[in-house]
């Protein structure tokens, strides 16, 4: 192979290298889903306060209602969460507190389990009178016809951690795609 040909493979190699990086994140990053009108809403909400100690997800009680996709439509599903919050560890220790929201049993998108942070107790700095207002939005669809679960769970990192959740609202939307 002539010294040409080596130096002119070898920067078309790496060009093409990285083209395949580009391509691979963006391919692996962020979907988009439209619909077209909202033809559905339902909203939950409470303001009694719940703690949450369990380190596995729990359902947050009665933050739960069902969508009904009609026959012969398609839905997409929006789910919104928010709510006042308080996320401690034990004695002090850093914590973060997760919630997340199942659409028809499998968590709604973007699906990042533990991963999402709700809330934390900032490094372990946070004390009882730390409340703060925190929300946040899934989706999942395109959905055929049924009728669809669609409830929030909550849960801590640490044994002993404690999560509590007030005055939230659970706000779901069915929008035609």
């Amino acid at each position: 192979m002539s010294r040409s040909l080596v130096r002119t493979l070898i920067p078309l190699a790496a060009l093409l290298g990285v083209a395949s990086l580009v391509q691979s994140a963006v391919a692996g990053s962020a979907t988009t889903v439209s619909g077209s009108s909202v033809t559905g809403v339902r909203v939950v909400r409470e303001t009694a306060a719940t703690s949450v100690g369990s380190t596995t997800f729990e359902d947050l009680p009665e933050a739960s209602t069902t969508v009904k996709v009609p026959e012969g439509t398609r839905a997409l599903i929006l789910a919104r969460f928010s709510a006042e919050s308080l996320c401690l560890g034990p004695a002090g220790t850093p914590e973060v507190c997760s919630v997340r929201i199942l659409i028809g049993g499998q968590e709604a998108e973007p699906a990042s389990g533990s991963d999402f942070a709700f809330d934390s107790s900032n490094g372990g700095a946070d004390g009882p009178y730390s409340w703060e207002s925190h929300s946040m939005d899934r989706s999942r669809g395109p959905l055929g016809p049924g009728t669809y679960t669609v409830k929030v769970q909550a849960k801590v990192t640490l044994v002993g951690g404690a999560f509590g959740l007030d005055d939230w609202s659970l706000t779901v939307e069915r929008v035609r795609v």
